[in-house]
C-alpha cells in the first residue's frame, strides 16, 4: 500500500468518526479537544524550482518542463500549531498550520551544448518558505494511564515562496572563464499539494514525540520524456517530481 492511499484510509476514518453523535467531551487523558505546539526538526530534500531553461537535444533533461529538482537537502526546523477534536472511539479530525525555512546549496546545469560551448544555468542560494495549511485525519489506538500511540495522515495546502538568483553563462571547453554572463534575483509564490503520514507517542500530560514523513507534490509529466533525476514512476504513464520531508517533532498539549 502506497503512503497516499493509507493517508487516505486515516482521514476516512476520521471522517467517518465525527458521524458518532455522542458527546466529544474529553473521556481519557487524549480523547477530547485538543491543542498543541510542536516544534520540528526536519530534513527538506530534493527540492524543487521553476525551470530557467530548455536542455537541447542530446542533453539529459533535468526534472520536468516547467520544475526542476535540485539534488540538494536542509536540516532545518519546524514550527506547529495543531487543533483537533478525537471522539471516544479514539477516532478524530484536526487542522494545523506548519511553518518550514529551507536553505540550499548552489546547483548548476548544463542545459546546451553547441561544439565546444556549453551553456550553463546557475541556481545561487536557493531557498523555500513553506506554510502548510494541514487536515488530519487522527487514531489513537492504544492509551493506557498518561501513555498512548496514536496514527494520523494529512492532506495539506501549501503556500511556497521560492527565492533564488539565477546566473547564465557560457564556457569553452575546459576554460573556466564564463563568458555571456547574466544574472536575474527570482521571487515567486504559488499553491501546492501535498500529503504525509505519521505516528505519535504520548510519554507524559502534556508531552508527545511525532514522527512524520511528508510529501510536496511537483510537477507531472508525461512518461515520453527523457529525464535525468527527480521523478518517481507512476504505472506506466506519467512521471511525479516530490519534496520529501522527514521530521521528529516534540508537541507541547494544552
Amino acid at each position: 500500500m502506497n503512503s497516499a492511499k493509507l493517508t487516505s484510509i486515516i482521514l476516512l476514518c476520521g471522517l467517518l468518526s465525527t458521524l458518532d453523535v455522542s458527546s466529544a467531551d474529553a473521556v481519557t487523558t487524549y480523547r477530547g479537544h485538543g491543542t498543541y505546539f510542536t516544534l520540528l526538526s526536519s530534513n527538506i530534500k530534493f527540492p524543487i524550482f521553476t525551470k530557467e531553461f530548455t536542455e537541447s537535444t542530446g542533453v539529459l533533461s533535468v526534472g520536468g518542463v516547467k520544475q526542476v529538482w535540485l539534488d540538494k537537502k536542509n536540516q532545518t526546523i519546524g514550527f506547529r500549531f495543531t487543533q483537533e477534536r478525537i471522539r471516544p472511539n479514539g477516532a478524530g479530525l484536526g487542522f494545523s498550520v506548519t511553518y518550514w525555512r529551507g536553505i540550499f546549496g548552489d546547483s548548476s546545469f548544463l542545459y546546451q551544448r553547441r561544439g565546444n560551448e556549453n551553456q550553463i544555468a546557475k541556481y545561487r542560494d536557493p531557498s523555500h518558505d513553506y506554510l502548510f495549511f494541514d487536515l488530519n485525519g487522527i487514531y489513537i489506538a492504544w492509551e493506557s494511564n498518561r501513555k498512548a500511540l496514536g496514527f494520523y495522515g494529512l492532506i495539506s495546502l501549501i503556500a511556497d515562496h521560492e527565492a533564488y538568483t539565477i546566473e547564465k553563462y557560457t564556457l569553452l571547453g575546459d576554460d573556466p572563464t564564463q563568458r555571456e554572463f547574466t544574472t536575474a534575483d527570482r521571487n515567486n509564490a504559488e499553491l501546492r499539494f501535498g500529503f504525509g503520514i505519521g505516528t505519535r507517542i504520548y510519554f507524559a500530560r502534556f508531552f508527545s514525540l511525532w514522527f512524520e514523513k511528508r510529501w510536496i507534490v511537483g510537477e507531472r509529466f508525461s512518461a515520453n520524456r527523457t529525464f535525468g533525476a527527480g521523478g518517481l514512476f507512476e504505472g506506466g504513464r506519467q512521471k511525479t517530481l516530490y519534496v520529501p520531508i522527514n521530521s521528529l517533532g516534540l508537541a507541547i498539549g494544552f
